[in-house]
């Protein structure tokens, strides 16, 4: 079956097992980095915020041999777990005074997204691009935002000057920047990957059994995380991103942050651009080779970043003396 039956299986299924009291449409939207995504959109018929639920990396599954059956249900198990419990009210969006709060600005690749920047404000970064989003939700889920388009600018009259101020004014409050021991950050991740295989809860009420899975599970997991950093003890790295881990590499702009940093970490660091959620920091302690670390970057984003999260292949180098990030 190719792409566009697929698509239509999918849609019809969602349909019947929802009913007339949502309506699905399909939609071609265009990503970050050039990367158009198809999707189904769920509008309730008593709500007025729309999810929208991507089916490229099912149809992966379904050609690995995922029944449609299991895809459809999976779809509507996603959009009724995830759907928006509240109503958005949009008027405050006509008002550039009201819009003004819930600034904040992402950080793309410049190259790979000439098409979205020809109709949105920004301004060059390196070889990165600033862009500029209002957050509408962020909460435990992730965040909700509306990419600030060049229509929009015009509609409230402000240039991006304006846009680039007030963003980055808002942007350490609504999105608070966080540092990870990279060790503790590999921790977290292994382990929330072993419960999830292992169907645990990390909620409500825990019996004996589950705190002695857990306690086994947290063994495992910093025995696993430990593992690539243990051969390199000299190489202290850290995550830099977000608290909601939604675009945090723009981390790197708060004013101040990189100073602050650089002063805890005790040396001028590389940035190594790990996606466009997050960055890592490398203390430089003059142990590190140019070519190693791009060679590092390069194979990192090759094989584990979704084409769409990626962020570059550079890397940067913030100095304290200059106060400033170039690309080594």
């Amino acid at each position: 079956m190719d792409f566009e039956k697929f698509v239509k299986k999918v849609k019809d299924g969602a349909q019947a097992y929802l009913g007339d009291g949502v309506s699905l449409s399909v939609s071609t939207v265009l990503k970050n980095n050039g990367v158009n995504l198809t999707g189904i959109i769920f509008m309730d018929g008593d709500s007025d915020v729309a999810s929208t639920i991507y089916l490229d990396g099912l149809y992966e599954e379904y050609k690995r041999g995922k029944t449609m059956g299991e895809i459809v249900r999976q779809v509507c198990t996603v959009y009724e777990e995830n759907k928006p419990e509240q109503n958005l009210n949009m008027d405050f969006f006509h008002d550039y005074k009201m819009v003004k709060p819930r600034l904040a600005c992402r950080l793309i690749n410049c190259e790979k997204n000439q098409e979205l920047l020809g109709g949105h404000p920004h301004r060059e970064f390196l070889d990165l691009a600033i862009v500029y989003c209002c957050i509408l939700m962020s909460d435990n889920m992730g965040c909700a935002c509306v990419l600030i388009s060049d229509m929009h600018a015009r509609y409230w009259d402000v240039d991006e000057e304006t846009l680039y101020r007030d963003a980055l004014e808002n942007m350490p409050r609504i999105l608070p920047d966080e540092l990870s021991d990279m060790d503790d950050f590999m921790h977290d991740i292994v382990r929330k990957a072993v419960e999830e295989k292992l169907e645990l809860t990390a909620e409500g009420e825990k019996t004996q059994e589950d705190e002695e899975c857990r306690a086994i599970l947290d063994g495992i997991a910093e025995f696993l995380a430990g593992l690539p950093l243990e051969k390199e003890p000299e190489r202290k790295m850290y995550i830099l991103t977000n608290k909601q881990h939604f675009y945090g590499a723009a981390a790197i702009l708060y004013p101040g942050i990189l100073e602050s940093y650089a002063g805890k970490l005790g040396h001028d660091f590389y940035i190594l651009p790990s996606s466009v959620h997050e960055v890592i920091l490398l203390a430089d302690t003059g142990v590190e080779d140019r070519e190693h670390l791009y060679d590092m970057v390069r194979e990192v984003n090759a094989q584990n970043v979704p084409e769409e999260e990626l962020l570059s292949d550079n890397v940067y180098y913030f100095s304290l003396k200059s106060g400033k990030i170039t690309i080594l």
